[in-house]
């Protein structure tokens, strides 16, 4: 389970990126509540890289978490081309 933060506001992930994606935002709700990874897609770990590293993503009301988690999931099932 990870540790929520009490993010500031002007420190939320923007959601737009992952809104577009059809369940992932649910998916990744379930990552951190309930580490249960299975429904995160590849589709959605593409629009996770595109958010700022610094941000938090407000999971549950009161709830925000790095996005530096959700990037560290992705990478470990989807790891990135190296060029």
């Amino acid at each position: 389970m990870f540790q929520p933060s009490e993010a500031r506001n002007e420190n939320l992930c923007p959601t737009t990126a992952i809104d577009n994606v059809p369940g992932c935002f649910d998916a990744l709700r379930k990552a951190a509540g309930d580490a249960d990874f299975r429904w995160v897609t590849k589709v959605c770990c593409t629009a996770v890289r595109t958010l700022p590293d610094t941000c938090y993503l407000l999971v549950y009301p009161g709830k925000a978490y790095p996005i530096r988690i959700f990037k560290s999931i992705c990478n470990g099932m989807f790891p990135p081309l190296r060029h």
